[in-house]
């Protein structure tokens, strides 16, 4: 998941380091954009341009662009007040997410980093001159001439980490530690589960399950964390659904095959490019909301079942209890019952065992030494009969865990189909931003030994590839029907090897006519670049695209109407397509399809290619061909055609 601002851990890291380096810099000139501030500071020998983001950041950036909006009151005041002065102070406000930066004459400018966070310069008296936006709210308002007024401080600032006894007690009926973490400590949730896992400790368990030793650990890993954020390194996380920067190391994520991790020398910098990485991101608020609301679902469908779960354990363990001290129970019931008829429910109180009754509900609470807990029992209810609805009230939690984990399950499956979506989205984004190398506007392939072939799409790329590309070293192929491409190996000056030669005869044979009209093998012939020429016999025409081959020629054996067409993907990450013979795709591709004439049309075979393709690869690398763009597939495509194998490929993504 994305975080979408900065943590308390950020803001005073940034403040001990950058914010601390501004002190005495000169504020000479400031620009906003929406509700975004840009201020240049400049000291003697280095300059800062600061971004202020109310409700989500605050630091240095190389990305931002000064261009300002329409002059706002806030900006004129910044300017009028501010600008030329040097930076007196800067730190934060409360316990809070609110940054303050100090200047001359008592100024200050306010960055709330809380949620519906403003920012609002002050003047000497702590009123509003003016901010980003105005608020009121129910417990506090930000107007113009009045008062500035912070939001609720949090109960506790989690820069002040407690010994063991005292986090035992502060952790005292929380349901989870990570939970109880952010709760008690206001730690944020990703401290609080690197905290967790540096202590080896489990992120669901019980508070109250923890040992002396345990508490310790925590203790000493939350103490850990929060210190080493003040360091001011930066580190930036990728991947798996994460997407974070952090002042620590998050070393839970490190530990996972599935995130990259990245390292800073200033926090600047991780958050710099993080919010940057956001603004790039292909999801949609639609999409953005969507994932909240799944997020939100699996968090209830997950608790729901540990509950359920948890009840259905209780109440079996109580029914087994209650058959092992029948006897006792037994008796128990006899006395309430024959009191009950004899004197009422006030009678009954004194049974020995008894330790509540309450008529209004025909019940009463038995407590007996080995029963894990108090069993509640019907009037005129038996200890079998007891017994019996124990386990049904049991299976009946069991069945509601059941149902609740079912929910999970699909709500897991719709997180990971949304999440699947907005990847493949930006794989296409980086498929259509690629760069093209000069000769993927032609059929090509490189071959085993490395050699480049291309091969003419239309009688126009012919005429192109045989005067602009042909020399005399090189060697020319063509299949032996009309209407093919003329295909080109360039050598180098080498001399290719038959294996080279069979695997550019694929584009030969799979582009010519010999496709289309549904053959099952045809001929290649090759020959050098000089028995080639575009100069015909006297008197004689030679049409667009048509040529002259002298000298004698070099046939191959029949070469079979089979390409195979593969994912694969370029130095930047994005997806492309590479097509060629079997052997030498698997080698090269991360998933490929097999293909030969028949009768799906270009446009469904091109769809139905691409999900091949998706079913071919794991979960986390399907992506990278529902991001193929279908245009780029059809181009591949020699024809009409028919998948006949989809296979995994022999190449594999760097980690």
């Amino acid at each position: 998941m994305a975080r979408r601002s900065m943590s308390i851990l950020d803001l005073e890291a940034w403040l001990r380091t950058t914010g601390r380096g501004l002190v005495g810099a000169r504020l000479v000139n400031a620009y906003q954009q929406g509700e975004t501030l840009l201020l240049r500071f400049k000291s003697p020998g280095r300059e800062w341009l600061i971004v202020a983001e109310p409700g989500r950041r605050i630091h240095a950036t190389r990305r931002a662009q000064r261009e300002t909006s329409k002059q706002t009151p806030l900006l004129a005041l910044v300017k009028k007040h501010l600008r030329g002065r040097r930076l007196e102070s800067a730190g934060r406000l409360g316990g809070d997410r609110i940054a303050l930066l100090g200047f001359p004459g008592g100024y200050r400018l306010v960055v709330e980093l809380v949620p519906r966070g403003v920012a609002a310069l002050l003047d000497p008296q702590g009123v509003v001159m003016a901010a980003t936006r105005y608020l009121q709210v129910r417990d506090r308002s930000v107007r113009p001439k009045q008062p500035y007024t912070p939001p609720p401080p949090p109960a506790r600032s989690p820069l002040e980490p407690p010994e063991p006894r005292e986090l035992g007690e502060l952790l005292g009926g929380q349901r989870d530690l990570v939970r109880g973490l952010v709760r008690a400590l206001g730690l944020p949730g990703e401290a609080a589960e690197e905290a967790v896992y540096r202590a080896g400790l489990e992120p669901g368990a019980s508070p109250g399950s923890l040992a002396g030793g345990d508490l310790e650990a925590l203790a000493a890993a939350v103490r850990e964390v929060v210190e080493e954020s003040m360091e001011g390194r930066g580190y930036l996380a990728r991947g798996g659904g994460v997407a974070e920067a952090t002042p620590f190391r998050p070393r839970r994520l490190e530990a996972r095959g599935d995130v990259e991790v990245r390292v800073y020398e200033s926090l600047d910098e991780a958050l710099d490019e993080h919010f940057h990485l956001l603004s790039q991101a292909p999801a949609s608020a639609g999409v953005e909301g969507e994932r909240a609301k799944l997020e939100a679902s699996l968090r209830r469908a997950r608790e729901t079942a540990e509950e359920y779960r948890r009840r259905a354990r209780e109440i079996r363990g109580l029914a087994e209890a209650v058959a092992a001290r029948y006897h006792e129970l037994s008796r128990v019931v006899e006395c309430v019952e024959e009191r009950r008829r004899s004197g009422g429910w006030s009678a009954a109180r004194g049974c020995p065992g008894v330790s509540g009754v309450d008529p209004g509900r025909g019940v009463y609470t038995v407590s007996l030494p080995g029963l894990p807990a108090p069993v509640e029992v019907r009037a005129g209810e038996t200890v079998d009969r007891l017994i019996v609805r124990l386990y049904q009230e049991a299976g009946e939690a069991e069945a509601k865990a059941r149902r609740a984990e079912e929910a999970l399950r699909q709500a897991e499956e719709r997180l990971a189909e949304l999440e699947l979506r907005a990847r493949a989205r930006r794989a296409a984004e980086l498929a259509r931003a690629r760069r093209r190398e000069w000769y993927e506007r032609f059929h090509w392939l490189i071959t085993r030994g490395g050699l480049l072939a291309i091969g003419g799409r239309d009688a126009g790329q012919n005429e192109s590839i045989v005067r602009r590309y042909l020399e005399d070293g090189d060697v020319f192929m063509h299949a032996d029907i009309h209407g093919a491409p003329a295909v080109v190996v360039k050598t180098g000056g080498s001399k290719p090897s038959e294996a080279d030669l069979l695997d550019a005869a694929v584009l030969a044979a799979a582009y010519s006519k010999a496709w289309r009209s549904g053959l099952g093998s045809v001929g290649v012939y090759w020959v050098e670049g000089r028995q080639v020429s575009k100069s015909p016999p006297s008197g004689e025409y030679l049409a667009r695209g048509a040529f002259m081959v002298y000298g004698r020629k070099n046939y191959l054996p029949p070469v079979r109407l089979r390409l195979a067409l593969g994912l694969a993907v370029d130095p930047e990450g994005a997806p492309m397509v590479i097509v060629g013979p079997e052997d030498l795709v698997e080698g090269r591709s991360l998933a490929y399809v097999v293909l030969e004439p028949g009768d799906m049309s270009v446009s469904r075979a091109a769809e139905a290619v691409r999900e091949a393709l998706a079913r071919a690869l794991p979960r986390r690398e399907a992506h990278l061909a529902l991001g193929l763009p279908l245009e780029e597939i059809a181009q591949r495509l020699p024809g009409p055609s028919r998948i006949v194998a989809v296979k995994r490929g022999r190449a594999r993504l760097e980690t």
